[in-house]
């Protein structure tokens, strides 16, 4: 066990294992970093109150350090040894550490009654600030081999990520992949100063660099790389050829701010200012760009707002305007491609009703949890706040699709963009009780059908001002065949509910294929392994508030395990979740009447939306799941 963390609480279920780690620091983001170290440990970065702890877990652990022969002591001992104490000369600077970690040949054997690694080492970068949001490469670029770094070497064995801050900045940072050994962590000037172990003094092998620009913390931030050639511009002279990163982040400044920088790889500086300044509409949710390896998508920024809509930017597609108040200052800004708009909020007995035409396309519409890129670039899953999820497939690259591209072809709908995959998420879990209390009845004052319909109003403002917390967690999951292409996990969680889809692609064609005849299908996602929804029950957070999740990537799955464990954050412990794959299923037998909805869309019981999901729950109100079951949307 590493030091600065205590033993896990392990604890165990039908459905999963649980080990919970207790850190003294309060935890707000977490992050795995996709590629592993020379050594084999997954390194997971948790942002902290102080800084980010980097965490290496699992992999061939390090060597005992050996002893010293007889002849080595003989030297460095003192039998024939002459001491100067009248020497004039003074002890010159320390020299530099040169950590040279050395590593077993082979990783010890898994104990099946404890099949969790270990955590191998830890390191904590002290900032002096809190790091709300930390952002890395996308996984498509750091996973690349051979000619696709193309510049990016200098990075290949490193830890490259950058930090949201309490202090108004962002900082990227560069570490050494390779965990430090405990030789390293045990140096006499960390005994003497503990300033010298600070993140930005180059005793662990990093650097830090300042991107400055916001007024307020970040809310968000988003990198990717770039290979080519980037014009100059005003805002930023000293823009050079060459491989370069790109970092975006949104702040909730005025109506919203969104910032991009530009870094070179070969000569990283101390400072960076923005490249590219952007006022928004509304403030961001959240930023993510594309994690293609295309020139032509690579891009691409995702941007997800508070009035429920998305946005494709093109920072690289160029556009100049003047600003306002001056006609002679030209700044540089990218191209808003595409917009895409949640559906509106309906009432419980019809999800889907009509929004007053009369009403400003900005309001009345779901609130937008998170949004990220699936399937390769190629579309966009959305969670919004009432449990439904979707599917933007932008380019028509979902099973069933005919053809697509980003001129709207795979995205149908004019003030709402139609999905082509939709799902639920049950969120019955009882929430914390917050805001006024609802209104049930007549106390002292007559209710007529006026007074009625106002207390109802009222009573639904007052229990939709209950903000609801979640997040889209996106792990690629490398094929077994060379030949085949990778697949995607998706996890969510919304409130207190956590769920998860092993295989994205599988889910999708299973979803999109037709049951057998008679009306019969399996509501809760059933077919080949992998192809259903599954609810995770029995999350023991000790009574903390969830803060985030996160998956880990297996190396070797075995057949009764998901390809990811769940990591999820509390307020101030980590709980890793180790899922079993080979659940039994909750069936339900769908009757062979179609509802109103199904006669008019042509779905059938594998095709249901919200509404046929909400109608079918009803029928079954009491025929309850027992826990640790299969079940989704």
């Amino acid at each position: 066990m590493a030091p600065n963390l205590r033993p896990p609480r392990i604890s165990r279920n039908q459905q999963n294992t649980q080990l919970s780690y207790e850190l003294p620091q309060r935890i707000h983001t977490a992050k795995t970093y996709p590629r592993l170290s020379p050594n084999g440990s997954t390194v997971i970065l948790y942002g902290l109150e102080n800084g980010v702890r980097v965490v290496w877990r699992g992999g061939k652990a390090f060597k005992a350090p050996s002893e010293p022969s007889a002849a080595s002591q003989k030297a460095n001992g003192a039998e024939d040894a002459v001491i100067l104490l009248d020497s004039d000369d003074e002890a010159g600077p320390p020299q530099k550490f040169d950590d040279k970690p050395e590593f077993e040949d082979e990783e010890e054997e898994v104990d099946p009654l404890k099949p969790h690694p270990e955590i191998l080492q830890t390191l904590d970068l002290h900032l002096g600030t809190n790091v709300f949001h930390i952002a890395l490469l996308p996984t498509a670029v750091l996973k690349a081999e051979g000619a696709t770094w193309r510049g990016l070497e200098p990075l290949k064995q490193k830890i490259v990520f950058t930090a949201s801050c309490g202090d108004n900045d962002l900082r990227l940072i560069t570490l050494p992949l390779i965990p430090p050994s405990p030789a390293s962590k045990a140096r006499p000037e960390f005994r003497s100063s503990f300033a010298e172990a600070y993140a930005g003094n180059g005793r662990w092998g990093e650097t830090v660099t300042l991107l400055k620009g916001h007024q307020s913390p970040s809310a968000g931030v988003a990198m990717t790389a770039s290979f080519g050639t980037s014009p100059k511009n005003n805002s930023n002279s000293s823009a050079t050829a060459g491989a370069q990163i790109i970092v975006a982040s949104h702040s909730l400044e005025v109506t919203g701010l969104l910032l991009l920088y530009r870094i070179s790889v070969k000569s990283q500086p101390r400072h960076v200012e923005p490249f590219q300044k952007i006022h928004l509409a509304s403030p961001a949710k959240s930023i993510s760009f594309n994690p293609s390896l295309s020139g032509q998508r690579s891009s691409h920024l995702l941007l997800a707002d508070t009035k429920g809509t998305c946005r494709i930017y093109d920072y690289s597609k160029l556009s100049t305007s003047s600003e306002e108040g001056s006609e002679s200052t030209v700044a540089e800004r990218g191209t808003w491609l595409l917009p895409l708009y949640a559906p509106f909020q309906g009432t419980k007995d019809n999800q889907q009703a009509a929004h007053p035409m009369s009403a400003h396309a900005g309001f009345g519409r779901k609130t937008i949890i998170d949004a990220q890129w699936v399937s390769g670039g190629k579309a966009v899953i959305v969670l919004l706040d009432d449990g439904e999820w979707g599917i933007w497939d932008i380019e028509g690259y979902g099973p069933g699709a005919s053809k697509g591209g980003l001129q709207r072809e795979g995205v149908n709908g004019g003030s709402v963009s139609e999905f082509s995959l939709v799902g639920y998420i049950d969120i019955a879990a009882k929430p914390r009780q917050s805001g006024a209390p609802q209104i049930t009845g007549p106390k002292f004052v007559p209710m007529t059908p006026s007074t009625r319909k106002a207390i109802e109003l009222f009573s639904k403002c007052a229990a939709s001002n209950g903000i609801v917390n979640g997040q889209i967690s996106v792990a690629e999951i490398r094929s077994s065949s060379p030949t085949s292409p990778s697949e995607e996990s998706v996890a969510f969680w919304l409130g207190e509910t956590f769920a998860l889809i092993s295989n994205l692609q599988k889910y999708w064609t299973a979803r999109n294929s037709k049951p057998a005849k008679g009306g019969q299908g399996n509501l809760f996602g059933g077919g080949p392994s992998g192809s259903g929804l599954i609810r995770l029950e029995g999350i023991d957070l000790q009574g903390e508030q969830c803060s985030g999740i996160e998956q880990l990537t297996k190396r070797a799955p075995t057949q009764a395990d998901l390809p990811t464990d769940l990591l999820i954050l509390g307020e101030h412990r980590f709980t890793i979740l180790s899922i079993k794959s080979q659940t039994k299923e909750v069936k339900a037998r769908v009757p062979s009447s179609r509802s109103a909805l199904e006669e008019k869309t042509g779905n059938n019981a594998m095709d249901l939306d919200v509404i046929g999901i909400d109608q079918a729950l009803a029928r079954m109100e009491n025929v309850q799941p027992k826990r640790g079951k299969l079940f989704g949307a």
